[in-house]
């Protein structure tokens, strides 16, 4: 049986998922605009239908389960009838060696006890995805006289443009920033990454369904629907319907596999009206810092470190602060991932690479200049010149910390008297999972932890729990860990001269701050985990620096 949508917004409000005076301004929108209250409320908050079944779950006090890797147990739910199973939407599973019933309405006591009163044993009453159970009874009343006359009735053409909308719409909610289509033997998987992790979406497709879903994709990033051997990249720009209402940017690559071919879309720019520094991470000290370097006349900034580090999110933040009509601002980017008003943004291609478009833009009176990536080394003369020409000059590099990208700016082919004279700043950043707030838990730091963390005195961390806030995960969102590297004269002459990466860090002093401390003094903060720092940062202190 259905949970009523009042049950679910009531939960809602008892778990502190969603506020009720937020409830009583949308119920009057909501029936002005004749869209459902619960739709309104999803799309206001952000969140996935599975977010309030699981207040709901907390406000009974039941468990709610992960039924991803779960199994059937096929002994105990044959003693339950397949109308019951059907019509009540309950089913016995195995979750980590535990039988439980999971059920999608904890308040039908009467279904409940029938079902445990069948089985004829005490089982623990748990809830999870609806969606997910819903596919794991179809599953089981598959070859059943209830399963195949519900078959035969729903035998209707699969309307590939609302599955494709839908994912994509859930894919928002559920802030994912990449959606994965994988062919596999039994159909369409399909995975979304959220905060870093690949978590599974629950979509019951066969081959057939899978194949037409990949073609839409294609056909929509304008790419050959006919070529499936060959490796194809391409992009779109979708628009959900209320109450979601919100447009963005795909960007789409494809790839041949044994099964056939699978799609990546990535989400550009769903957030980008509402991004600023302070959103980032920045400690207090940085944030300053940082804001007075982009706020200078000339010279270069640059963002390092790994594909997904969030390099581009902190460029766009950056450019957002300073933009302002007095300034020209001018991007050149492959591809462009956030639209941002009044900068104009150029995208490269098969005819303009980054040297030439820099080159191009450098005529058109521009007061800061933002290139995506510094990938040759006619790209890194052309920007290091429009530094030394009176520029600000914004841009990203691959290397693992912030000293290194003074060394491969030289690899790549800069003089480093030029890189010494025009460098302001250099950030390499790494992004991990922020901690709920709403549910993480404090306890006092193990000895081991004092050493990595560098304190001596007794201190409180936090740990990760798991509630509806934020899905059960004990995380909700990113936030960025920065290495920070500020140019000063003694600093710009050791590089002008030559000095190697270990003479510059330990040479730097108060001038660099190393991503470890940056990543300690969050966890000490309660923004983070120590586990979520060392999955990104090497430990590495002033301290030790000195040491060593």
């Amino acid at each position: 049986m259905a949970v009523r949508d009042e049950q679910l917004i009531r939960a809602g409000v008892e778990t502190g998922l969603i506020e009720e005076s937020t409830v009583e301004q949308l119920r009057l929108i909501g029936r002005r605009e004749r869209v459902p209250l619960l739709s309104k409320l999803l799309a206001h908050y952000r969140l996935p239908l599975s977010a309030m079944h699981r207040a709901l779950a907390e406000e009974h006090g039941h468990d709610f389960v992960d039924l991803t890797d779960a199994e059937l147990n096929a002994t105990l739910t044959k003693k339950i009838p397949s109308s019951l199973i059907n019509r009540k939407q309950l089913l016995v599973m195995t979750v980590d060696s535990r039988d439980m019933l999971v059920v999608s309405d904890p308040t039908d006591r009467m279904s409940i006890d029938s079902a445990l009163r069948l089985i004829g044993t005490t089982l623990p009453v748990v809830m999870s995805d609806p969606e997910r159970l819903r596919l794991a009874i179809r599953k089981v009343l598959a070859n059943t006289a209830v399963g195949q006359a519900n078959e035969s009735a729903a035998v209707t053409e699969t309307d590939l443009v609302a599955v494709l909308d839908s994912v994509l719409k859930d894919a928002y909610l559920n802030r994912a920033s990449d959606v994965h289509l994988m062919t596999e033997e039994d159909g369409l998987r399909v995975r979304f990454r959220v905060d870093g992790k690949l978590t599974d979406y629950p979509l019951d497709a066969d081959q057939s369904v899978a194949a037409g879903l990949i073609s839409r994709v294609k056909v929509l990033s304008g790419l050959d629907i006919s070529e499936q051997r060959m490796p194809q990249d391409g992009g779109f720009s979708y628009r959900l319907a209320s109450p979601v209402d919100m447009e963005f940017n795909i960007r789409v690559a494809t790839a041949p596999t044994r099964l056939g071919e699978r799609i990546t879309m990535r989400l550009l720019g769903s957030e980008s009206n509402s991004l600023t520094l302070t959103d980032l991470g920045f400690l207090e000290n940085d944030l300053i810092e940082f804001k007075q370097a982009i706020r200078k006349p000339y010279g270069m900034i640059l963002l390092t470190g790994p594909t997904g580090s969030g390099k581009s999110t902190t460029l766009c933040a950056a450019l957002q602060e300073i933009n302002h009509s007095d300034i020209n601002i001018m991007t050149v980017e492959n591809p462009i991932e956030y639209v941002i008003d009044g900068i104009s943004q150029i995208q490269t291609g098969p005819k303009i690479n980054f040297a030439d478009a820099l080159r191009s833009l450098l005529r058109h009176d521009p007061d800061v200049l933002m290139v995506g990536e510094i990938r040759d080394s006619e790209t890194a003369d052309v920007a290091v010149k429009a530094a030394m020409t009176g520029h600000l000059v914004f841009s990203t590099l691959h290397t693992n910390n912030a000293v290194s990208a003074v060394t491969r700016l030289v690899d790549i082919g800069c003089e480093p008297f030029l890189i010494g004279s025009t460098m302001t700043a250099v950030i390499a950043q790494r992004l991990v999972r922020r901690l709920c707030r709403h549910c993480a838990k404090s306890r006092p730091a193990t000895d081991d932890e004092k050493v990595l963390l560098g304190v001596e005195d007794e201190v409180e961390i936090f740990e990760p729990v798991g509630c509806a806030v934020c899905q059960g995960q004990g995380f909700r969102g990113r936030l960025g860990l920065f290495e920070t590297l500020w140019f000063d004269e003694r600093l710009a002459r050791m590089v002008a001269k030559g000095a190697d990466e270990e003479t510059l860090e330990a040479n730097a002093g108060k001038a660099l701050k190393f991503m470890w401390e940056d990543g300690c003094e969050k966890v000490l903060r309660g923004l983070t985990t120590l586990d979520e720092v060392r999955d990104v940062a090497v430990f590495k202190r002033h301290d030790m620096a000195e040491i060593a």
